[in-house]
């Protein structure tokens, strides 16, 4: 049986830094993925834009359904598009404050 061919993902997103993405979020909420995050990308004080997930990304399954483009790597920790700075993981809710090291 052949192989269905893979969706192609793009780098370059047309007026928009994570539009390009939108075809693996609704990939990831078919699969029955929660946002965490409002179903929006937050961004931090860096700029870095993140796309919360209630459990973790299967990275198998994006890598065999979708043709990514060498910019945007996948990992266990999520996806990371680098070209655009943004990235799609599991989302882990707040995280304590680490205390700067003359507080200790």
């Amino acid at each position: 049986m052949k192989p269905l061919p893979k969706e192609p993902i793009l780098d370059k997103a047309d007026g928009s830094r994570t539009a390009h993405l939108q075809p693996v979020i609704d990939f990831l909420k078919a699969q029955g993925n929660e946002p965490a995050t409002g179903d929006a990308f937050e961004y931090n004080r860096d700029g870095l834009g993140t796309y919360g997930f209630a459990q973790p990304l299967d990275v198998d399954l994006l890598q065999q359904h979708f043709d990514f483009p060498p910019s945007i790597h996948l990992s266990s920790a999520g996806l990371h598009d680098s070209r655009n700075f943004v990235r799609i993981a599991q989302d882990f809710g707040p995280q304590p404050v680490r205390p700067l090291s003359f507080e200790l």
